[in-house]
């Protein structure tokens, strides 16, 4: 079993963090290294950089280089396919509220929840074989330390 390195490029807005993650990125794929290039930027903009419009969904740039953006879509997607509806059977059991509305609050309300399917996310794709190096493009600083937090908490699990 291949052992997965995830390189993060944390940071203030606007230092070059999407730059330097895509040649990073670039730079192992060249290497034959399987690497996914993540990205948690509520504006992601490596699939600009990699000219594949809005890449929502896993997007195979070249034989080795794979590109994910995590956007707020993805996430209440998450949410959604883990245990959203048995919650929201609970939920709207007390209170009348629409289902896409639930997963709105949750998701943009509740705060770190976002920032939990993330990390998940990320850790879940460093777990399989499939890539021996993840290569993170991170929010802004004040955003990223909410997704830090969320790993100090779980440790090493």
């Amino acid at each position: 079993m291949n052992e997965c390195n995830v390189i993060m490029f944390a940071g203030k807005g606007g230092v070059g963090k999407t730059t330097c993650a895509a040649a990073t990125a670039l730079y192992y794929a060249s290497l034959g290294k399987r690497t996914l290039a993540i990205s948690t930027d509520p504006p992601p903009s490596l699939s600009h950089i990699f000219e594949t419009g809005c890449s929502q969904n896993l997007t195979q740039i070249s034989k080795d280089l794979y590109l994910d953006e995590i956007g707020v879509e993805k996430v209440m997607g998450m949410w959604d396919g883990k245990f959203g509806r048995e919650v929201y059977e609970v939920f709207s059991s007390f209170v009348a509220v629409e289902y896409e509305e639930f997963v709105d609050f949750i998701i943009s309300i509740l705060p770190g929840m976002s920032d939990e399917f993330m990390i998940d996310y990320i850790r879940e794709m460093t777990r399989g074989n499939e890539y021996e190096k993840v290569v993170w493009d991170t929010a802004p600083l004040g955003q990223t330390l909410g997704l830090l937090r969320c790993q100090l908490c779980w440790g090493s699990t």
